[in-house]
């Protein structure tokens, strides 16, 4: 039983140097990508019925949910306004049957090319970002800023 104490008793004298090492006002690294804040909404791994309700929800009231940190996974879609030269990159979640739709835009924070850093139109992606809402043509639409974006590959995310 001493040597258990012991082990445990060298664990914390080390866990304590560690802080203190961390309070000695040593900088703390730097991540090359600022990262999100926790989740408000996380409907990635939520069936497509209930998925789907939640975002012709977040349509029809998108005052309830601006500002919240919302991670959602489906296709990834894009659309090419030439016109306008914009492109519009969209993660597109189908209902249970795969015969409805709903989608949110989402701008991918950091620079990025298109198309070449981006996935396949009808890839599995995920994407996590801060919803707000703009106005175009006389329309409101969704938008994930500030979005985080991961391929989910083989079915694992």
């Amino acid at each position: 039983m001493s040597g258990i104490r012991t082990l445990f008793a060298l664990g914390l004298v080390i866990c304590l140097m560690a802080g203190c090492a961390a309070a000695s006002g040593e900088a703390p690294a730097v991540t090359a990508e600022p990262a999100m804040p926790p989740v408000d909404l996380d409907l990635s791994g939520l069936s497509g019925t209930v998925v789907y309700a939640q975002v012709f929800n977040m349509m029809m009231d998108p005052d309830a949910y601006i500002g919240k940190v919302i991670r959602l996974s489906g296709w990834y879609s894009v659309y090419e306004d030439e016109e306008r030269g914009v492109v519009y990159h969209a993660c597109v979640i189908p209902d249970a049957a795969a015969c409805c739709a709903q989608g949110i835009e989402f701008l991918w924070r950091g620079e990025h090319l298109w198309p070449d850093d981006y996935p396949g139109p009808g890839e599995e992606i995920m994407v996590t970002g801060r919803l707000t809402t703009y106005e175009e043509d006389g329309y409101e639409y969704l938008l994930l800023t500030d979005a985080s974006l991961a391929w989910v590959l083989d079915g694992e995310g």
